[in-house]
Parts: C-alpha cells; structure tokens; sequence
C-alpha cells in the first residue's frame, strides 16, 4: 500500500482467455489496499458474465467519456469499444487495472512507472477452452486465438514480469510477490 496519493498503477495483461479476471479477482479478495478500474465497454454482456465485469455502455456514453478525455486507453477490439477510464483513487490504495496487451502499451505511454504483468496461459488449448467456459462465441474465440501469439510477443517486451497461469493459486501467489516487491521498494525510497 502506498502511504500518499501518488498510488502505483499495476496493470494486468495478457491476451483473451489468459486468466487475468480470474487472477484480478483473487487479488481484490484478498488485498484490500487495491483500488480495480471497472473497464468500460460497448459490447453486451456475455451469457455467464458478472453483471460488474465491465461497465457496459452505449456508443453515446463512451463518446462522451474520450471527449472528455476519461479513459487511460481505448481500443476497438473487433466490433466493439474497450476503454480503460481513469478513476480517483482512495487514498492509501494502489490501482489496479486488468487489460488487453494493446491497452497495457498505452497505458504505459501515458504512466511510464506503471508496473506491467503479462499473464500467459498454459497453451493455446486451455486459452481456447477458458474462452469458450465463459461463453464467447466461436467467431469470438477464433479471433482471439488469431491476436495471441502477436499480443504476447509485445507483452513479452513490455511487461516487468511475466506470470504463467496454469495453475491459478501459484500464478495468484506469483503475481503478489511482484506487488510486494514494488510496494517495498518505494516504501525504500
């Protein structure tokens, strides 16, 4: 936790069906000195999808948010809008935002500190399988099989780790040791 109100932005990435919401959701569950971004989208919500998974919206209100120059990142992805906006951070907490690989990039142009984890899957297999759990459509999980090895490449060079997501109590303990170890060396500064 940061004790003033310059919060570290951890930003966790990778490419669809990758685990990050599994991993994000674990991480607020039990770390209450995060503070998580609800990413925006234009696409409707996904048969099994947490009705708070994304603040879904019109065309009109993510309009409105660029204009005002609300989101840290915004992509097209597909037919649809993701964006990334920039909240007010309570004090005494850090942000986290979970987002593609593409969003990661701008988020780091804007933030050059922000502290970047690429989760991987395992394979292409379980990415695909994880994808089609949670509902995505076959068009869907086609095209983001498509982007992954080419998001990965550039997570690759982009992240300050990387968390391998096989086994989701390992990649959760993983990703916390890298929190730690940033938090405790700012605590040092």
């Amino acid at each position: 936790m940061t004790s003033n109100s310059n919060p570290i932005i951890f930003v966790i990435c990778g490419a669809g069906g990758a685990g990050k919401g599994t991993i994000v959701g674990e991480l607020m569950r039990e770390d209450p000195t995060m503070h998580l971004s609800q990413s925006w989208t234009t696409r409707p919500r996904r048969p099994n999808e947490a009705v708070d998974a994304y603040a879904y919206v019109t065309d009109k209100q993510f309009d409105e948010r660029v204009a005002a120059d609300g989101f840290y990142e915004w992509a097209n992805f597909f037919e649809y809008r993701y964006g990334t906006p920039t909240p007010i951070v309570p004090d005494g907490k850090d942000l986290l935002l979970e987002i593609d690989v593409q969003g990661a990039v701008a988020v780091r142009d804007r933030e050059p500190d922000a502290v970047v984890i690429l989760i991987v899957p395992p394979n292409r297999l379980e990415q695909e399988n994880r994808m089609r759990v949670r509902g995505d459509s076959e068009e869907h999980i086609k095209q983001r099989l498509a982007a992954a090895e080419m998001e990965e490449e550039i997570g690759r060079k982009l992240a300050d780790s990387v968390v391998l997501n096989g086994e989701l109590g390992v990649a959760v303990s993983e990703v916390q040791s890298v929190v730690a170890e940033v938090r405790q060396r700012r605590l040092s500064r």
